[in-house]
């Protein structure tokens, strides 16, 4: 089990051109912006970005990675479906973690 330091931003977009899908991403961007986690800081200065500190208990750098956006993903999802809001939205993330390789993408 180790403790790896990472950073991920991400943005919210609605999937319509309506105004309540527009009014649900601004909904879901502001949720996530309050996640509240130990390991985790919301950085002040850039709207859309977390930096931390994130448990694994895999073995090899890839499992690594692939537990890494797991976890990442896992939280940001259950905000989407707490607003009920996955086909309102499109989320893209961007994810660094440190000694693990080049920054990951993940699409909700």
């Amino acid at each position: 089990m180790t403790k790896h330091h990472f950073l991920f931003t991400y943005s919210i977009s609605p999937t319509g051109d309506t105004d309540s899908a527009a009014k649900v991403a601004d909904k879901v961007r502001k949720a996530i912006a309050n996640i509240e986690s130990p390991d985790w800081t919301k950085l002040a200065s850039v709207e859309t970005t977390f930096s931390g500190r994130v448990t694994l208990t895999a073995q090899t750098a890839c499992e690594k990675r692939e537990e890494a956006r797991d976890i990442i993903d896992r939280e940001l999802r259950a905000v989407i479906e707490l607003h009920n809001a996955h086909c309102d939205i499109r989320t893209n993330i961007s994810l660094m973690v440190d000694g693990l390789g080049p920054r990951m993408d993940i699409i909700i």
